[in-house]
């Protein structure tokens, strides 16, 4: 049984500024779902929130980028809680629909989307059970998961697995995206194997607001993707900032693939500094938590979601399901998180506290600083 996992994501409103959608646009975007499901257009599915945006994590067989899925059912669900937004009085409601009419799919329309299809229970038996990952982020970059997934995937000091487990030990493809690049005949992409170019993996990987990891495939089984991050800046399609990107992924795991623990052990040990917060445009290290966390610290830290899902071979999955930072395990990642931020924070809007040029570019820093260059006069001193 062929099957596709989609997880779509997107900022429709959220109460009281950037913090969280309303209990009431949730359940209309749950009604949605569960017309569809009703319907037979999915199979199941379920509905959660990181910070202001708002993921629906769900399964069909009908394909990546099938219109019915994206328009018919993802763009509209979204439309309806833009419209509850609105009603209430709520932020933001519908900044991340920034298109009108989005033709076939919603990529490049403003929502992340993360999309991966593979056969449950395939005959060559290397995947008795189906397990994976759903990571969301808030007011952070889509090449917030550069870091982790290159650690998990590529370096054997964060992931053991990558030498004790023979099938993982062939290595994965990396396939990355030059964001920058804006054309209508299609992305701009480069495949790299691990562990063979991994340094050239990492001399692109390093300018997370660049270039971003898009899908990773087992060298295993070669048709087997583990990795699909939504990899889209916003500032790209709208022109000017218009909110942070706030990246989703699909991430499987088990046999062939990493195990969760191996996984999610980057956001423990390395706590990593990514462009986002406030405006979009400071550096501020991840902050691990629950699903369903409002955005309620200072300076709108940015934050992480990880939850973990066993699919049957009917396609079900969404009854079940496991937090991974909401244990007590993770309340040390959270302090040392707060803490790098605390430090960051004294050095206010100098230097590295702030974002890239390329990033402060799209806010009305740039406005400021085209005036200020046409005031400056060639002087002898």
């Amino acid at each position: 049984m062929e099957i596709t996992l989609s997880a779509i994501k997107a900022d429709v409103g959220s109460i009281g500024g950037h913090t969280r959608p309303s209990d009431e646009m949730l359940h209309t975007v749950g009604e949605h779902l569960q017309q569809k499901i009703q319907s037979g257009l999915i199979i199941d599915g379920t509905v959660t929130y990181t910070g202001d945006d708002i993921a629906i994590i769900f399964s069909h067989q009908h394909g990546i980028n099938n219109e019915a899925i994206h328009i018919g059912f993802a763009w509209q669900a979204f439309l309806a809680a833009t419209k509850v937004a609105q009603a209430q009085g709520n932020y933001g409601a519908g900044q991340d629909l920034l298109v009108d009419a989005p033709s076939g799919n919603v990529r490049g329309a403003g929502p992340g989307v993360a999309e991966i299809t593979f056969e449950l229970n395939p005959t060559g038996g290397y995947r008795p059970a189906e397990s994976f990952m759903i990571f969301a982020g808030d007011k952070c970059a889509p090449g917030a998961y550069n870091l982790p997934l290159y650690l998990a995937f590529a370096d054997p000091m964060h992931n053991s697995g990558l030498l004790l487990n023979p099938k993982m030990h062939l290595g994965y493809t990396f396939t990355i995206i030059d964001m920058d690049h804006k054309s209508e005949s299609g992305d701009r992409l480069i495949h790299l194997d691990v562990p063979e170019r991994a340094w050239d993996i990492a001399a692109l990987l390093q300018n997370p607001d660049r270039y971003a990891i898009l899908a990773i495939h087992s060298r295993y089984q070669p048709h087997e993707q583990v990795v699909s991050v939504a990899a889209t800046r916003l500032h790209n399609i709208a022109g000017k900032y218009t909110g942070k990107d706030d990246p989703i992924a699909i991430v499987r795991n088990q046999g062939i693939f990493p195990a969760p623990e191996e996984i999610i052990e980057p956001y423990a040990t390395i706590n990593q500094i990514i462009s986002g917060d406030a405006r979009g445009s400071h550096n501020m290290p991840q902050l691990p938590v629950a699903i369903n966390t409002a955005v309620t610290g200072p300076y709108c830290h940015p934050i992480i979601s990880a939850i973990g899902f066993s699919i049957n071979d009917t396609g079900h999955f969404a009854s079940r399901y496991v937090d991974f930072f909401a244990g007590t395990a993770w309340d040390y990642a959270r302090y040392t998180s707060q803490r790098r931020a605390a430090e960051i924070r004294r050095q206010g809007f100098f230097g590295a506290a702030m974002a890239q040029q390329t990033e402060i570019a799209y806010t009305g820093l740039a406005e400021t600083l085209q005036k200020l260059n046409n005031e400056f006069k060639t002087e002898q001193s």
